[in-house]
């Protein structure tokens, strides 16, 4: 543990202007040229090339921060500087109905990155049950418990996430939240941005933040047994994508690299095993390929995959190809202006990243985007 004393850094958000026209009486020849005009800016629109280079980042999901050597070689091959890390949760508590910290990162060694974001994930039912009154006491311990760990750790920090599924009756809340924290923290805050929240932008609204992280993943319902990949599926990504151009925030965009297998028993979930993909399930021989191959079918009691599994379970597995990855990045970016954004995975984790060549994972993050499919 380093006891030397640092200096956090903080920096102030850039303030954003709005231009406004005036209407003007235009004749028929005017009228025309307007349409022209419009068409022409509509199509380079949808041919918008993106030169600017991307920031690459990595999310650290785990409980405690201990990089092995091969994450070490992922940051360092694909030139990643930047990790946003999970410093802690915050829950509604009953027992002393409050909203109480919890699960905070275990630091066994110093982030060695030039750029740490901290983040800290929010429950919903913790602004459900927040009042009014209540907020400023939360931002103020809030900013404080992330304050200390980056002290004791000596991590400095530019900017705060807040990560929270927040909907359309605690929104209010969470922006109060936002500003609260905001006035606290005296650093820029983002916050993760779902994609039904960028959709239905009417109903839960625009948080108060500097940038937004899109989250372009966990697009359907994992526990329904007819969900094809609940992780990334291209046909739903489509339906949020022609949303994203009215946005107000600026947006980073955050992919996924996880993957599990879902086991259901009479069209119920009975467990999720995470980093358990295809080829784990294609090499037991209790369990049958169906067509779409993707599902798998017990065909006899047995202990597999260190659970028991019963004649007639199904195991749907999931998992996001990089042509997939590639495919996600180009339909999100046709919609995005060309700008300076980060391009983020989910997560730092060796299991999970054992699946990725870095040069995989570098062509990615630095290719520009093909044409949307």
């Amino acid at each position: 543990m380093n006891n030397e004393p640092c200096t956090i850094r903080s920096d102030r958000p850039v303030s954003r202007s709005d231009w406004t026209t005036r209407n003007r009486p235009v004749g028929p020849y005017c009228t025309w040229f307007i349409i022209h005009c419009t068409f022409i800016l509509l199509t380079c629109q949808t041919e918008t090339r993106h030169l600017t280079p991307p920031t690459p980042a990595f999310y650290h999901w785990k409980s405690t921060f201990a990089p092995t050597p091969s994450d070490s070689i992922v940051l360092r091959e694909t030139g990643t500087h930047t990790l946003y890390v999970r410093f802690f949760d915050v829950d509604w508590d009953d027992a002393t109905q409050q909203a109480m910290p919890k699960a905070m990162v275990i630091f066994r060694v110093k982030p060695t990155v030039a750029q740490v974001v901290p983040v800290v994930f929010i429950t919903n039912q913790t602004l459900l049950h927040l009042s009014p009154t209540g907020v400023p006491a939360l931002a103020r311990k809030l900013v404080q418990k992330v304050q200390q760990m980056a002290a004791k750790q000596c991590i400095p920090y530019q900017e705060i996430q807040l990560d929270c599924d927040w909907t359309r009756s605690s929104r209010s809340r969470y922006f109060a939240l936002l500003r609260a924290i905001q006035q606290e923290a005296k650093v820029p805050l983002s916050a993760t941005i779902r994609l039904h929240q960028v959709k239905f932008v009417a109903q839960t609204g625009v948080p108060p933040v500097a940038r937004g992280m899109l989250m372009a993943y966990n697009m359907t319902d994992w526990k329904r047994p007819g969900t094809r990949n609940s992780i990334l599926d291209l046909t739903e990504l489509r339906r949020y994508t022609p949303y994203l151009p009215g946005y107000p925030l600026p947006l980073d965009l955050a992919l996924p690299l996880f993957r599990w297998t879902v086991v259901f028993r009479n069209n119920r979930v009975m467990t999720l095993l995470n980093n358990v993909d295809g080829n784990a399930l294609h090499a037991q021989t209790a369990l049958t390929p169906q067509p779409d191959s993707t599902r798998f079918v017990v065909t006899r009691d047995t202990m597999a995959l260190g659970i028991s599994l019963r004649r007639g379970d199904l195991l749907r597995t999931e998992a996001c190809r990089p042509v997939d990855l590639e495919a996600a990045k180009a339909l999100v970016l046709a919609q995005l202006p060309d700008q300076k954004r980060t391009f983020t995975f989910y997560h730092l984790d060796a299991a999970v990243l054992n699946a990725y060549p870095p040069a995989t994972l570098k062509k990615l993050i630095l290719s520009p985007p093909d044409q949307a499919p």
